[in-house]
């Protein structure tokens, strides 16, 4: 499924011209016209604060015979990008919330001339959570430069791509002694933005800063799909004395907004599960969806949402239980009695909601392999002939979005579903969905590695999944069993046959705050069900969107504490985001942009397991309450 896109008119279609806002008084054909020029060509106008960027345009024209001729008033002129301005006539004035690159276009019939415009939105903002900011905190950035008082930025991470509908992006910079001054500065092509400010909230050491509505709409707007924004800060006294400058990060932001729903599951703090909806514009919190009040009390964790939203399964009480929760999302009541349905630990759910496919192969279990569930009452169903044994259980299915495959782990060395060694990618394959064929082992069980959690790419031509390290000469350990594994990194692998593994070495990277720290415990990836657009030309330019839980740090914030029993994981995770390219993938390269932290999750809290669906079913008369 692809997200909804803006559709725009490709000229050189005369019928474009029919609904452009603000064209001239021509557009019709003339006799003889083989060509037009533009003119101005190629320009860059500035939007200078409230002020809008004019300009006159002209348009030549060549004829059959070789002359030429001023058309200018004969031509319907229009912009590729209408969002940023109109034309009276030739006379082209822009609009002032925002600026980006788009074409200027002629068109006189079947013909037209274009011509690219840059409009570069630039803006002097003092930020108005700051007090105590001079009446010009500008005129305090001329002093001479300083290297010994230039901030480190530390997040986000340089390289990361944004939707720009995500809202807010928070920056993190430790700053010199004696500086107390801050010019934030967003710099590219189309952007020309200085927010001044001071450290209105200092954190382990540092600074953050997150952008208002204003800012976030100048910046995200003018450079949807476009180049990178480089971002750097001017740091100073306050009183007119040196300037240092910091390293620049680049941040980029997709061409689509993002939409969708994300539920993730909390275990320390206000433990159940959390949930976000991408597509609404006030939510800006992440809000409990389950907490422990259908269980009698017994923790929620590991959950599944049928990619529609209308139906959950979620897994109460830990591993060697069992107990499911089967839910209706919009009445926010069970669909059966909790506990009465066979036993599963981890599920998923078919494109139509109709079944979900489950595992249980520990404490008293009959059956290891892949088993089917009436996914409105819980009834089993009948399980997938050879896709596990006692010795060798099937574990962590992961249903298709064209519901023909289903990928799963085929244990090595049986612990628990939860814990487990050795594991293989393999996958089943249905082209109606119901006849499954023999398993094609997609990643082969390897000495001192654990393979487990795959998860399909929207488009289902390739899974990604976990991969942990044992300690040398050991193919069981705490260390590599699965859960919260600290060397856990992310693969992907093709879905034909003999496909190579392709190490995610981008998504797997660590920030500037993570110095030299490898393992970041990067587990239970989960993809957005959407198919988006990277930049404007819809032939090549394919985006999808990747969650997964990792230890690695977001800036300067603290990380949370865990919550695993027994003391496995010393710290706990929060959840990140990246955006890859899956035309990468498919040509055997590493599709990774760089992740950045999901900045509406409670981060004090260790959260996981970020699974996706098409919307968010909003709950019959039930209001939905923050945490805080």
């Amino acid at each position: 499924m692809r997200a909804s896109l803006l559709v725009l008119c490709i000229l050189p279609f005369a019928a474009c011209s029919s609904s452009k806002a603000g064209h001239g008084g021509g557009g019709g054909s003339i006799d003889g016209l083989v060509s037009i020029t533009v003119a101005p060509a190629d320009q860059t106008l500035i939007i200078d604060g409230s002020t809008a960027a004019t300009s006159a345009y002209t348009a030549t024209g060549t004829f059959k015979d070789g002359h030429t001729a001023d058309i200018t008033s004969q031509v319907s002129f229009s912009l590729t990008a209408v969002g940023l301005g109109t034309f009276a006539g030739a006379a082209f004035t822009s609009n002032t919330d925002h600026g980006g690159f788009t074409q200027v276009n002629a068109v006189a019939g079947q013909l037209a001339g274009t011509t690219s415009l840059t409009l570069q939105m630039k803006q002097r903002y003092s930020d108005p959570g700051s007090m105590g900011l001079p009446a010009d905190p500008g005129s305090q950035f001329g002093g001479t430069d300083t290297p010994s008082l230039a901030a480190q930025l530390v997040y986000p991470n340089d390289g990361v791509l944004v939707p720009p509908n995500l809202g807010k992006l928070e920056i993190h910079w430790k700053p010199a002694a004696g500086t107390s001054l801050f010019a934030l500065s967003f710099n590219n092509a189309a952007t020309d933005v200085t927010v001044y400010t001071v450290c209105t909230n200092p954190t382990g050491g540092g600074c953050i800063y997150t952008p208002d509505p204003l800012v976030w709409h100048w910046i995200a707007e003018s450079n949807r799909g476009a180049t990178p924004v480089h971002v750097t800060i001017r740091a100073t006294d306050g009183q007119g004395g040196g300037v240092g400058t910091s390293n620049a990060v680049a941040v980029s932001f997709s061409y689509d907004d993002i939409n969708g729903g994300l539920y993730y599951w909390t275990t320390s703090g206000s433990t159940g599960i959390m949930r976000f909806d991408f597509a609404s514009t006030t939510q800006t919190t992440a809000t409990q969806f389950i907490g422990t009040q259908l269980t009698g009390g017994t923790c929620v964790g590991c959950h599944a949402l049928s990619r529609d939203g209308a139906k959950v399964v979620a897994e109460a009480g830990g591993q060697n239980d069992g107990r499911l929760l089967l839910l209706d999302v919009a009445t926010q009541m069970p669909m059966v009695a909790f506990g009465s349905t066979p036993k599963s630990i981890f599920e998923s759910w078919d494109p139509a909601a109709a079944r979900y496919v489950g595992v249980y192969g520990d404490t008293g279990a009959t059956d290891f392999g892949l088993m089917l569930f009436n996914g409105s009452n819980g009834a089993f169903l009948g399980d997938i002939a050879g896709t596990g044994t006692m010795a060798n259980p099937a574990d962590h299915p992961d249903w298709s979005l064209d519901g023909n495959h289903i990928a799963y782990v085929k244990v090595g060395t049986p612990g628990t579903n939860q814990r487990m060694w050795s594991g293989a990618i393999e996958m089943i394959s249905a082209p109606d969905g119901m006849m499954w064929g023999a398993p094609q082992e997609l990643v082969p069980s390897t000495p001192g590695k654990n393979h487990y959690y795959p998860s399909f790419a929207p488009d289902g031509s390739f899974v990604v999944y976990d991969e942990s390290t044992c300690p040398a000469g050991k193919n069981t350990d705490g260390s590599c069993n699965a859960d919260t594994d600290a060397t856990a990194t992310l693969w992907a692998v093709g879905t034909g046959m003999g496909a190579a593994p392709i190490d995610l070495a981008k998504c797997n990277a660590g920030g500037i705050a993570d110095g030299n720290t490898t393992a970041l415990t990067n587990s239970f990836p989960r993809w957005s069900p959407f198919v988006f657009q990277r930049t404007a030309e819809t032939s090549a330019s394919r985006l999808m969107w990747l969650t997964f839980s990792s230890t690695r740090n977001y800036g300067l914030h603290p990380i949370p504490p865990s919550a695993a029993p027994g003391g496995e994981s010393p710290v706990g995770t929060l959840l990140w985001m990246v955006a890859v390219d899956p035309d990468q993938i498919a040509a055997g390269a590493d599709g990774c942009y760089t992740a950045f932290a999901l900045p509406f999750q409670d981060i004090t809290t260790s959260n996981h397991i970020a699974q996706w669906t098409t919307k968010v079913v909003p709950p019959i008369g039930k209001p939905v309450t923050p945490i805080h």
